[in-house]
């Protein structure tokens, strides 16, 4: 996880939206979410953030994340593997991402419309991806990825600190 840390601190000198995007009855699915609701707290102590847990409707979001002052917007969603072990965790621009194809959203279409506007009006669009190992109908989300979760919490908080 410590490989993210310049990422991230480069993301978070600058004011950000982080979004968490998933849906909170496909299992892993809701790994985003999850992490935005726990994420909340300590970004609005922080004070140079703003948290959104978008569930799975981001594109109710879109315009007023593009409107906002933020430079930075950090998408964190589950991702699908393709071949990597579930809870392993992706970041990059999300245009990279989509070019490569590799261990991208379980949201594609609403999160590529919504990275379009968002670029169109400025915003740098980050993903954080973490594997999925479940997506069907559930509410259980797998110890792995809750670990991953927890250690992805744990790294914003620290570097959003350290940022102030």
């Amino acid at each position: 996880m410590t490989q993210f840390a310049p990422v991230l601190r480069h993301i978070l000198a600058q004011p950000t939206c982080i979004v968490g995007v998933g849906n909170p009855l496909r299992n892993d699915d809701a790994v985003g979410a999850l992490i935005a609701e726990r994420l909340a707290p300590a970004m609005a102590a922080a004070g140079r953030h703003t948290v959104i847990n978008a569930e799975d409707v981001i594109e109710n979001y879109c315009f007023s994340i593009a409107d906002s002052a933020v430079r930075n917007v950090l998408v964190i969603d589950a991702v699908q593997g393709h071949g990597t072990e579930p809870g392993a965790v992706v970041l990059g621009r999300l245009e990279d991402l989509e070019a490569a194809d590799s261990g991208y959203s379980t949201h594609k279409l609403a999160l590529s419309t919504t990275a379009g506007v968002l670029r169109h009006h400025g915003k740098d669009v980050w993903l954080l991806g973490i594997v999925a190992a479940n997506t069907d109908y559930g509410t259980a989300i797998d110890p792995e990825i809750l670990a991953s979760a927890e250690a992805v919490i744990d790294l914003v908080r620290r570097i959003a600190k350290s940022s102030k």
